[in-house]
């Protein structure tokens, strides 16, 4: 017998969980945020729905669209373009190839792998902001950026794995 039109919609639907969940992730990276330290810092969200994503689900968050993840990232943060697309890319396909690593690993080793992983992916962004607008950017704020993205890996992690086994179980 052959699906339904709202089975293949459903499907669908569950197939672009991910993406959305990294671009609803890369809205709430633009709300304003008052503190004190944080005014020229903020958590890279992206990066962490990216590489939990590459982990554990790479067939539904591809290295195409990580990319155009990175493009609509740097447009709405206002970053030279190209910027994010690379250290997206460049997360994506190194985190989906290290997936069976991780596979049946406790959540330390995987919060440890992302704070490996981090640290490159920050740095690169900031070397390449830097070189583009031609000017030394500040340090300081890529590191509280860093320690804010890996403090904050776990939570948003585990938003991530809830909506995973809720919505992509029988995917």
């Amino acid at each position: 017998m052959k699906p339904g039109v709202w089975h293949r919609l459903d499907v669908i639907a569950r197939g672009l969980l991910p993406a959305f969940s990294v671009f609803v992730l890369l809205l709430i990276n633009l709300l304003p945020v008052s503190l004190p330290l944080l005014s020229t810092a903020s958590p890279s969200l992206a990066l962490m729905a990216v590489f939990y994503w590459s982990v554990n689900r790479p067939d539904l968050l591809t290295a195409l669209t990580a990319f155009f993840l990175g493009l609509l990232q740097d447009l709405l943060m206002g970053l030279p373009l190209g910027v994010s697309s690379l250290v997206l890319l460049l997360v994506q396909t190194g985190s989906a190839s290290q997936g069976r690593f991780f596979h049946n690993k406790s959540f330390i080793v995987m919060w440890w792998g992302f704070a490996l992983v981090a640290i490159p992916a920050l740095l690169v962004q900031w070397l390449l902001s830097s070189a583009l607008i031609g000017a030394l950017l500040p340090i300081k704020a890529t590191l509280i950026s860093y320690v804010l993205t890996a403090l904050l890996f776990p939570l948003v992690a585990w938003v991530l794995a809830r909506t995973q086994n809720s919505l992509l179980r029988y995917m």
